[in-house]
């Protein structure tokens, strides 16, 4: 079973939909997904909830699943958490501003060689401001000097409809998910989370 951890030292940057995210489009993609609430809020485990509540199971905590998705806190210090360090995949989702940049950066540099070759950057929210490309070319320059991690392009500031994940579902969210570009953004992404942890 591969593992998935999203983490970082930056809350509020929507790990959680992130989370919900990539539980519904590797289900999608015909994956056993199980998913572990890490996070004292307990925003996944409480969606988990609601769509059962209204006939939609999904995410069993079973042995076999093909895919473990970990949802942490983002809180100082999560970088030490076993599971994350055990993960795969460490996935860092991060707002391209000044703020969240010296944190994102400081937690990146913090951690040790290996956990950092296995830390893939996720702009989320863009909005194409100039101060967000300048941003999100700081990461790349700083991955690239590095030499360890991954920048993917991320996920553009759509407010009808990425919070909406955390609604209760009746079915998978990519069934019934009609916008062109979330889906080909979407894909983008995560495709190339697929490529990390399967191959081609």
């Amino acid at each position: 079973m591969k593992t998935i951890a999203i983490t970082g030292d930056k809350g509020g940057v929507g790990k959680s939909t992130i989370s919900a995210l990539l539980s519904q489009w590797f289900e999608h993609q015909n994956y056993k997904v199980s998913v572990l609430d890490a996070d004292p809020n307990r925003t996944i485990y409480t969606w988990i909830e609601k769509c059962r509540d209204k006939g939609y199971e999904f995410c069993a905590a079973e042995k076999n699943a093909d895919l473990l998705i970990i949802d942490t806190a983002g809180t100082s210090g999560s970088s030490l958490i076993r599971y994350v360090r055990e993960a795969d995949l460490i996935i860092v989702p991060f707002q391209p501003h000044i703020a969240d940049l010296e944190i994102v950066v400081g937690w990146f540099l913090s951690i040790n060689e290996s956990l950092q070759k296995k830390a893939v950057f996720i702009p989320n929210r863009k909005e194409g401001t100039n101060e967000q490309r300048e941003g999100i070319l700081q990461i790349s320059q700083i991955i690239k000097t590095q030499d360890r991690g991954v920048l993917l392009s991320g996920f553009a500031n759509r407010p009808t409809i990425y919070p909406t994940i955390l609604n209760a579902l009746t079915q998978n969210y990519f069934s019934i998910l009609k916008d062109v570009k979330t889906k080909e953004e979407i894909n983008s992404n995560f495709s190339i989370l697929k490529e990390l942890l399967y191959g081609k």
